[in-house]
């Protein structure tokens, strides 16, 4: 429900992620190369456990304020995750366990709330590197 609810009234702009490796491809021989130019790959390891969930939560009050969401459905979007993320639980051979931080992997939802938060990463972060680089550059 959470994953309607959020992807209806929040979309993300994906604007960093890759498709597939021959779009990535067809895209990379389009752009001129030169002796300067730089490419990065982030690779994020154990990034379910990684996510900071009060950031998250952050981070989706603040698309809903950003896609103009009504402040009733934002509480609701706000307490359907944070009640997601309380309830942490994951299972790993036979036994059960409550993961304490970051989010547990397995559920559908959890794979868009970790969206939210790299693609607040990536359009944050990336600009402002970029914009040092080209200063320093």
């Amino acid at each position: 429900m959470l994953v309607k609810v959020l992807s209806s009234h929040t979309p993300l702009p994906f604007t960093y992620n890759v498709k597939n490796t021959v779009k990535l491809m067809d895209d990379l021989l389009k752009i001129p190369q030169g002796h300067l130019m730089k490419f990065a790959s982030f690779d994020i390891s154990n990034m379910y456990s990684n996510i900071p969930t009060g950031e998250l939560i952050a981070i989706l009050s603040d698309s809903c304020i950003k896609n103009n969401v009504d402040e009733m459905t934002k509480k609701e979007i706000i307490k359907m995750t944070q009640t997601l993320i309380n309830q942490n639980y994951l299972q790993f051979q036979d036994t059960i366990y409550l993961q304490q931080e970051g989010l547990a992997m397995g559920a559908p939802t959890l794979s868009l709330l970790s969206e939210f938060y790299l693609q607040h990463i990536e359009n944050t972060t990336i600009p402002e590197l970029l914009k040092k680089q080209n200063i320093k550059g």
